[in-house]
């Protein structure tokens, strides 16, 4: 049902002012027209349909009164003949029966609740009035004819604060609670087993003694029966003790004492007496006289250098915590010796050429691998027949041997990087071609064992696609090979190498060679620099796609306009690349690619050429890497890779006097590097993670004296020494040892 024309357009709400209406004239209350305090007795209201029609004179009413006597009279007689009529007629009919009328149609009420709105500021409740039309008995939206809005009303101001009452009086001291015990003996009915008794109560007359009349509560605490003896245990293994002679080369007089249970713990024998090594739980390393430091080589008796530029290839088998080196002797020339890192175990391994010199690793160095076969180290040398070949060693004169006659002719590149690839190592030939080895063959790349005979044969198939030109290692991680090579276009681009076998290529630069440089391995994928039209810039290998990383360029000159990775090279630090830029046509800075927001941000512009002299290492969250300064000459930097964080760790030598450093390793949170300093010439170093430096070992002490380590060959770190080339003024060029276990505190040195 409509809601009628009349009504209102909005309803009205309880507790709200009246919406607008038209106003009507109210009759006077003087019924019998008598005249009133006020009031003209000559003139009378006059009221018509119940609306006032304004004033009549005298003469007027009468008339009026007149007429409508007239009317009343007509009117009643009219009444009396209507009334006889009809009782003639119902006189006349007859009786009969009616219809059933319709029943009438329910009016019905709903409310709902209303949220706070413009209209009800503090919510309430809207009343809807209408016809239950469909009789469903329920009212409907289209039902209602009528609605009010009820409000709720704002919560009224709080009144006034009272005045504060009369203070009371003041109350007396309380006394103080009391705890005291009371010992339960055995026997007692609530614990049979004895106890404790807790009174607690009011010290009332204040004697700092609980009374008895002063009890408030009490609480039990009852001793439990003692339980039955249990089953008896099996007799335990006996704890040992031993005492053993620390090697030499850490401790020359001293001991180590070694705590355990003879148990029989991973691969040892319970109860053999024996305390093993995996039953060991405690040890104590006690040495009466500093830890070992010195010269532990005397390939050239005097003063002759046992290792030179041409004889310096050094290397470690990990797990027998054995030195590999190339080394001169008067007679010998330049072959392979070992060290366990003192003079009595340092001695030659084989003569690999009796003729003159193999000059083990002169081109590609010493590289080491475990495998299911074991640890052995791969390096090249000439053993006079077959020319420079690929060698490999076992630490034993036995296993020391040619791997392969690779070639006729000097088959390794001297600019191969020897890889570790498949339980193996790869590398490439002067042929410009990619090998594969282990200790006993050596075979083409596709033909690597780990392959399937499918694998083998689509690798095949795609690698003879390729040039035989230009092959050459970029990158691996064992499990993932990464090599460039020349394509069917004639351009140089990277290729990746599964374990499974499957070959991806990328073409970083489409429109030439990309002539892939230095990487190293992210979390996004391999970041290698490659050539591109603004220069050598940053880019991105991951999944067969590329994307530009860096696009940094020299505003200052028309020289080649960006050189990436020249002497740092790239290095990953906590979700950013660090690298050496060329942008200026000058001297390389530092810089980074951070790859949660894109940015490549210049670190310093006072830290020049950094990395040229020697790798960098990261350690705690930090690269330390040589640098140049205007101020501090060559020092050693770190960097966290922040603009803040990149500053010159050290200055050795006062002012711009250069340090010159020269290697740089990890030992624990600790960094070893060796350096020059003023009157001390070049030492070992230790920098520790509070920045504190501290001179470690000077192989050629006195005001002065200049050891010259580190000038050849490589710095070797085994699981307790730290060695390096040094002469002591004495001797010439030989291996030197220092101890590094007291960085870690695990010697008591009494």
């Amino acid at each position: 049902m409509s809601p009628d024309n009349n009504t209102p357009e909005h309803a009205p709400i309880a507790g709200e002012p009246a919406q607008e209406q038209f106003a009507e004239e109210v009759p006077p209350t003087n019924p019998l027209n008598r005249s009133t305090e006020g009031h003209n007795p000559n003139r009378q209201r006059v009221i018509e349909n119940g609306r006032y029609q304004g004033v009549l004179s005298r003469n007027q009413q009468s008339k009026k009164s007149k007429v409508l006597t007239v009317i009343q009279v007509l009117s009643i007689i009219v009444a009396l003949i209507l009334s006889s009529y009809a009782l003639i007629i119902l006189n006349d009919l007859q009786l009969s029966q009616g219809k059933d009328g319709q029943d009438a149609v329910e009016t019905l009420v709903r409310s709902e609740g209303r949220e706070a709105d413009m209209i009800c500021t503090e919510g309430g409740s809207d009343i809807f009035i209408g016809t239950d039309t469909n009789q469903n008995g329920i009212l409907d939206d289209v039902e209602i004819s009528s609605t009010t809005k009820i409000c709720h009303g704002k919560e009224g101001l709080s009144g006034p604060q009272g005045a504060n009452g009369i203070s009371g009086d003041i109350g007396n001291n309380g006394s103080s609670s009391l705890v005291r015990t009371v010992t339960i003996f055995v026997g007692n009915t609530t614990c049979p087993e004895g106890g404790i008794a807790i009174y607690s109560g009011i010290d009332i007359n204040e004697n700092d003694y609980l009374d008895d009349e002063e009890f408030a509560t009490v609480n039990e605490l009852c001793d439990g029966k003692i339980g039955a003896d249990g089953d008896g245990g099996g007799n335990g293994a006996p704890a040992l003790v031993s005492k053993e002679t620390p090697p030499s080369n850490v401790c020359p007089v001293g001991f180590i004492l070694r705590f355990g249970i003879d148990n029989g713990d991973g691969n040892s024998t319970a109860l053999d007496g024996i305390l093993s090594a995996d039953e060991v739980v405690e040890e104590l390393k006690i040495c009466s006289t500093p830890l070992t430091a010195g010269r532990i080589s005397n390939f050239q008796s005097g003063s002759g250098n046992g290792i030179n530029a041409m004889c310096s290839a050094s290397g470690l088998l990990k797990h027998n915590q054995m030195i590999i080196q190339a080394a001169i002797h008067p007679f010998d020339g330049c072959e392979l010796w070992i060290s366990e890192g003192n003079m009595e175990s340092t001695s030659m391994l084989l003569d690999i050429n009796p003729a003159g010199d193999s000059l083990p690793g002169n081109a590609i160095g010493f590289t080491s691998i475990s495998n299911e076969q074991g640890e052995f180290v791969f390096f090249d040398a000439d053993n006079g027949i077959d020319g420079r070949e690929l060698w490999v060693s076992d630490g034993t004169a036995i296993g020391t041997h040619i791997v392969q006659d690779v070639n006729s002719q000097n088959s390794i590149d001297a600019n191969s990087i020897l890889t570790p690839f498949a339980q193996g190592v790869v590398f490439s030939t002067t042929s410009n071609e990619i090998l594969w080895a282990n200790s006993s063959d050596v075979i083409e790349l596709s033909q690597i064992p780990t392959f399937d005979i499918s694998s083998q044969a689509i690798l095949n198939s795609s690698l003879s696609m390729l040039s035989a030109n230009t092959y050459s290692i970029l990158n691996s991680d064992g499990d993932n090979l990464w090599f460039i090579a020349k394509d069917s276009n004639g351009d140089i681009e990277p290729y990746h190498l599964s374990l499974s076998g499957q070959l991806t290529a990328y073409d970083v630069n489409p429109n030439g060679n990309s002539l892939v440089g230095s990487s190293v391995f992210t979390d996004q994928g391999l970041v290698v620099v490659a050539t591109e039209n603004s220069g050598r810039q940053l880019a991105l290998l991951s999944s067969g796609n590329t994307a530009w990383l860096t696009s940094l360029m020299d505003t200052t000159n028309g020289n080649w306009p960006t050189n990436v990775g020249t002497g740092l090279g790239l290095h990953y630090l906590s979700s950013k690349v660090i690298f050496d830029a060329q942008t200026t046509g000058v001297n390389p800075t530092l810089w980074s690619y951070d790859f949660n927001n894109g940015m490549t941000t210049s670190l310093s512009t006072e830290i020049v050429v950094p990395g040229e002299r020697t790798d960098a290492v990261i350690n705690v969250g930090k690269i330390f890497f040589d640098c140049v300064t205007a101020t501090f000459g060559s020092e050693l930097c770190s960097s966290d890779g922040t603009i803040d964080g990149t500053i010159v760790a050290t200055d050795l030598s006062n002012g711009v006097v250069d340090s010159d450093v020269r290697h740089i390793a990890v030992i624990g949170n600790d960094i070893v590097f060796i350096a020059s300093a003023d009157d001390i010439g070049f030492a070992l170093w230790s920098i520790d993670s509070t920045s504190q430096i501290e001179l470690q070992y000077d192989p050629y002490q006195g005001m002065g004296n200049n050891s010259d380590s580190g000038q050849y060959g490589q710095m070797i770190i085994s699981d307790t020494q730290v060695i390096f080339v040094a002469q002591d003024g004495i001797n010439g060029n030989e291996l030197f040892a220092w101890t590094h276990l007291q960085l870690t505190d695990d010697w008591l040195i009494w």
